[in-house]
């Protein structure tokens, strides 16, 4: 068929809208020659497109900018860290790690039982014995092979006496203490009548030197030294501020206590559990870490087993193993890495209680391995000398007049089975109310575990193999130490038969939680750097360390 006008025009290619506007207003087609040139339809997204292109362009080439600095501020900062140089490795350790909470078992209600797996062959059972203080019971926690091995390898090494009176150096100690007369009646007065009963001075007559005093023995004193003329047994604060104190220190001094007559009578010695200690003791700080739940780095850096033996009338008077949280205060073993600067200084708890020392250095004396820190400082609320750690040493501390340490909490050990007495007795467990004057009335002292032992109201009868643990603060509220918990006072019947042993291992918690999360990773620095052998011979007891001991 001949191609007729429009099938020419059908073939003809199709311009798009845009090229046909543009090719028209670049040929000047219009109405007439003399129009100006205009397209014939508007433009669409020409010069939009080729501007977003341009700006893609621009914006991956930023984004590539950025990123390239970002990543050479993070490896040149990683090159830093993993070589930082001489002036990086001279600074003091980073910021230390937050740490957890302390861990607390709840005793739910007395007699609750609970089975836990602290060996791998069997179960314990846990039981609660009261909730004030937080107290619980496991009954063959030892085996009796470990109870003999313990008693054994304390006699190997040798006990010393837990109590010793001080000697003339005492009075010379006493005699550095700015304390006015009238600001020592005003310490004594408690209900603020301005008249000293005997229980008052009672609750506060262990000061210094270990002497447990009885109303018949203040009585005696008060004739010895002429200071209560009318034989009344109290002293109005005239009566007091005409007694002569050295006349006191000089009676003290003179008189000749018999071991009865002393806060504590026993023996003791301490035994290393840490690396390198006999398999049989680094088990049962294992089984203690597994017990308390506690972090191990808490639980290894804490004091050694201490063991102790009370013969035939041996006993310690109700005392608690910790004191109260002052701001002042600062542990000795967390002030060097704490970098901190503070009045007072103390062991993070009551290592050795011995009431009155051979030795008394004065504050400030630097220690040496032969002379342990033995400083105390006579404190109210029935503690008298607190001593300091029998294994500081000058970097780590100086002797200091300390308050109260820090015990987190206790576990005792019964070692044996002992043929009478020798209970472990809280006077005051579940009491609703709490008042330390309340301790002694009509002249029953409470506190006084040889003769009013069984007026106490929990006691708790040792038996080979048993442990017991308690916590001595309530909590704060965030995990860590909070006030001391005055329900926690404590003490060892008399033993009027045979003979008792028992152990216990201190849990030592700083109450400020950042120096003691500084304490543990200064001393994860220092196990790094140079191993087991690092640790400085001041820290370790290798007495018995490589001693072979048959079961």
């Amino acid at each position: 068929r001949p191609e007729t006008a429009a099938d020419r025009e059908a073939s003809r290619p199709q311009r798009a809208p845009a090229e046909h506007c543009k090719a028209q207003a670049a040929a000047g087609l219009g109405d007439g020659e003399d129009a100006p040139v205009r397209p014939l339809c508007k433009p669409r997204g020409i010069c939009s497109r080729a501007y977003f292109l341009v700006l893609m362009v621009f914006v991956h080439l930023y984004l590539g900018n950025v990123l390239a600095l970002l990543l050479f501020v993070h490896y040149s900062n990683g090159d830093e860290s993993s070589d930082p140089g001489p002036q990086h490795r001279t600074q003091g350790p980073g910021p230390a790690p937050a740490l957890g909470p302390l861990t607390r078992l709840e005793g739910i209600k007395v007699g609750h039982e609970r089975t836990v797996q602290l060996v791998s062959d069997r179960d314990h059972f846990i039981r609660t014995l009261s909730l004030k203080p937080l107290l619980f019971e496991i009954p063959g926690f030892l085996t009796d092979e470990e109870c003999r091995l313990i008693i054994h390898l304390a006699q190997m090494k040798g006990l010393q006496r837990s109590q010793i009176l001080p000697t003339e150096e005492y009075e010379e100690a006493m005699s550095t203490m700015q304390v006015s007369q009238l600001d020592l009646f005003q310490l004594l007065d408690q209900n603020r009548d301005g008249r000293l009963q005997l229980r008052e001075v009672l609750a506060q007559t262990r000061l210094g030197n270990g002497w447990w005093m009885t109303p018949e023995s203040i009585q005696e004193m008060y004739a010895a030294i002429k200071a209560d003329p009318d034989g009344d047994g109290v002293l109005s604060l005239q009566e007091f501020s005409n007694m002569d104190l050295r006349d006191f220190h000089k009676y003290m001094r003179s008189h000749k206590a018999e071991s009865s007559e002393l806060v504590r009578n026993s023996h003791h010695t301490w035994l290393y559990q840490g690396e390198g200690a006999h398999h049989v003791m680094r088990a049962i700080r294992q089984r203690v870490l597994r017990l308390t739940r506690l972090s191990p780095e808490i639980v290894e850096l804490s004091e050694p087993l201490q063991v102790v033996r009370y013969g035939e009338g041996g006993h310690y008077h109700a005392h608690v193993d910790s004191g109260p949280v002052y701001p002042e205060t600062i542990c000795s073993h967390t002030k060097l890495v704490a970098n901190e600067s503070v009045p007072f200084e103390t062991s993070c708890r009551q290592v050795s209680p011995n009431w009155g020392l051979p030795s008394i250095p004065r504050p400030g004396t630097p220690m040496t391995q032969a002379q342990p820190c033995t400083v105390g400082v006579p404190l109210g609320t029935g503690q008298g000398w607190v001593p300091s750690f029998p294994w500081e040493h000058p970097q780590l501390g100086t002797c200091s007049v300390a308050p109260l340490p820090y015990s987190y909490m206790t576990v005792l050990f019964y070692l044996n089975n002992v043929t009478g007495g020798g209970e472990t007795v809280f006077p005051v467990a579940d009491n609703r109310t709490y008042d330390e004057m309340s301790l002694i009335q009509d002249d029953v002292d409470l506190r006084d575990t040889r003769r009013h032992c069984d007026k106490g109201n929990l006691r708790v009868k040792p038996r080979q193999g048993t442990a017991v643990f308690w916590y001595n603060y309530l909590p704060d509220g965030q995990g860590w130490v909070g006030d001391v918990d005055d329900y926690s006072l404590h003490g060892g019947c008399l033993v009027t038969r045979g003979t008792k042993w028992i152990a216990n291992n201190w849990i030592n918690v700083d109450p400020s939680r950042a120096r003691q999360a500084l304490f543990q990773q200064e001393m994860a620095r220092l196990a790094r750097e140079g191993g087991a052998d690092s640790q400085p011979e001041w820290a370790l007891d290798r007495a018995y360390r490589d001693a072979r001991i048959e079961l």
